[in-house]
């Protein structure tokens, strides 16, 4: 199963997602796909064996223990560097069948980082997956940054769109937008 999932990550790694089929994995072992089929039963079972294998290779680097929130952050900057350096994890969907123990650990992690919380572990749960979500939406956005061009908006039609522009480009709001997002998103569902 390992040579199955390196070489599977292999062709994500060069080819994104739509790289990896039952077939072209075969071709990179060497085999045929119905032989793959005895130990893989379809690609999306493959895809959780990419991501598994892909999260073995998942730290997070140790920090000061100063509170759920900022391992929390630690946490989700570790998990953008991870996807940017797989961007093929981005395009994942979530898996249909149960994680495997390296993606069941991050959970573990996440939730290890809030055992202080006194709040329900639904909602511990839900504040994970909005969490993974702003992470990826950040990681999407510094992996094929866009660039707009405001020259091209009416001051008159927008006067408000041209004062948030340009005070955040004055630094007005300070800090890492990262930060502050993960921060403020994870304090406002949890209620901290």
């Amino acid at each position: 199963m390992a040579d199955i999932a390196a070489a599977a990550i292999h062709l994500a790694s060069s080819g994104g997602l739509a790289a990896v089929s039952m077939r072209a994995v075969a071709a990179e072992l060497g085999t045929t796909a119905s032989t793959l089929y005895r130990y893989v039963a379809s690609r999306d079972q493959l895809l959780d064996l990419m991501v598994d294998t892909t999260m073995a290779d998942f730290t997070v680097p140790p920090g000061p223990g100063e509170g759920w929130l900022d391992e929390l952050v630690r946490v989700a900057d570790a998990t953008r560097a991870f996807y940017l350096a797989h961007p093929w994890m981005m395009d994942v969907r979530p898996a249909v069948s149960a994680p495997g123990p390296n993606t069941l650990a991050w959970f573990e992690h996440c939730l290890r980082a809030m055992a202080t919380l006194d709040r329900p572990g639904i909602a511990k749960m839900e504040a994970i997956g909005v969490l993974n979500g702003v992470v990826m939406l950040f990681a999407r956005s510094a992996a094929s940054p866009a660039a707009f061009d405001f020259g091209a908006v009416n001051p008159q039609q927008h006067p408000y769109l041209i004062a948030a522009f340009t005070s955040a480009a004055e630094g007005h709001a300070g800090g890492d937008l990262f930060d502050r997002t993960v921060r403020a998103v994870l304090s406002g569902l949890l209620g901290a």
